[in-house]
């Protein structure tokens, strides 16, 4: 089973060069999304948000519509892992939290937690429904930074410096996944006289 599912992903390359030679012949991009498959007993990956894909089977994993989205391949470039979780890993589908029929996507945070879930439909994942849970999941997170930035503007304004480097430095530290909110505290924080040197320590 392992030659097998090693086999498949080492597949995925292959399966890269023709998308490319698709794409050259068509007027819209292809976007390959970047999954990468875990071995089971290996470590998880570290990443401050991961999504993993749980397949139902090698044929619904070569099938599946997840294989190709310009929104996840654009979300693979903010710092968020994807995984595919094989459907004889156990202990992996015991960690993470899932139950019920395959296939099934998970979001969690680099801490663990399951922030979203997308069952299938019929025994079918849809890719629509994937992108939607990590593109709330971002707006989210986004407008909780957007709310620290005001914070900490008004904590400097008032002269409470201390408040304010802790948010900011709270801001810049997620800025793999939001790199312009990440670049305002950074600037905000060159202000009050602290450095990226000072913020990440």
């Amino acid at each position: 089973m392992r030659v097998v599912w090693v086999r498949l992903a080492a597949s995925l390359g292959i399966l890269v060069l023709t998308v490319g030679t698709v794409a050259a012949v068509v007027t819209e991009p292809i976007s390959f999304v970047p999954w990468k498959v875990i071995t089971p007993g290996d470590e998880p990956g570290k990443a401050p948000l991961i999504l993993y894909w749980v397949p139902a089977s090698r044929d619904d994993f070569k099938r599946s519509e997840l294989l190709f989205s310009r929104p996840l391949t654009s979300f693979a470039s903010q710092c968020i892992a994807m995984d595919v979780v094989r459907n004889d890993d156990s202990v992996m589908i015991a960690k993470l939290g899932v139950t019920g029929a395959l296939p099934i996507a998970v979001l969690i945070d680099g801490e663990g937690k399951q922030l979203g879930k997308v069952a299938n439909e019929r025994g079918l994942l849809r890719v629509a429904a994937v992108e939607r849970l990590v593109r709330d999941h971002l707006r989210a997170r986004e407008a909780v930074l957007e709310g620290q930035l005001d914070d900490a503007r008004r904590k400097a304004m008032a002269g409470d410096r201390e408040a304010a480097v802790s948010l900011y430095k709270a801001v810049w530290e997620q800025r793999c996944v939001f790199p312009r909110k990440g670049r305002e505290a950074e600037r905000q924080l060159k202000k009050l006289g602290v450095t990226i040197a000072d913020a990440s320590s």
